[in-house]
């Protein structure tokens, strides 16, 4: 293989890294402390992705024009794709925070609970997602049972939902933890 290859991979190898580690964290702290597992992965892949550079730098010497990307890009390609695994891990968590924070903004600044059980109930919610999937075409409910129509999200939500158990071990982060 040539020595390119290492330089292009070694960001994805400590993004593999990261997502392992991460997993493996927060499953034994049995899902506590979500933060401490993602910054333990985001070291690890650091280290990982910085230690690799080292080593291509020493085994490929004579390609001066890949020390940029040994010591600026590499790392900083790595420190992108930490940043968007976290956002993409963390997008659950943080849309439920900032629509509270907004229902709280929208009464004054507090808001009792029955008024927040009332807002996020599950049967509305789950009625809400119903109605848009009916609206955009991609089901259609033929007697009695819902049918899917336009199947093109499947492929995405397997990624998803195979991501959410692999770093979870359960595949909603509101399931009950075995």
């Amino acid at each position: 293989m040539a020595p390119e290859w290492f330089y292009l991979v070694s960001p994805l190898i400590a993004l593999a890294v990261m997502v392992v580690v991460q997993a493996v964290v927060l499953r034994r702290r049995r899902g506590e402390q979500f933060f401490g597992s993602v910054v333990a992965g985001f070291t690890a892949g650091l280290l990982t992705v910085l230690s690799s550079q080292a080593v291509l730098l020493l085994i490929f010497p004579r390609n001066p024009d890949r020390w940029v990307l040994a010591l600026v890009a590499n790392p900083t390609i790595y420190v992108m794709l930490a940043y968007c695994f976290y956002n993409f891990i963390n997008l659950g968590h943080a849309s439920i925070r900032i629509r509270i924070f907004k229902e709280c903004d929208d009464r004054g600044g507090f808001i009792k609970y029955e008024e927040l059980q009332a807002v996020y109930d599950e049967k509305r919610i789950q009625e809400a997602r119903l109605q848009r999937l009916l609206e955009s075409g991609d089901i259609v409910r033929e007697g009695g049972r819902w049918k899917l129509v336009n199947p093109r999200f499947v492929p995405v939500a397997k990624i998803v939902f195979g991501l959410k158990k692999f770093v979870l071990r359960r595949e909603s982060e509101f399931e009950i933890k075995p």
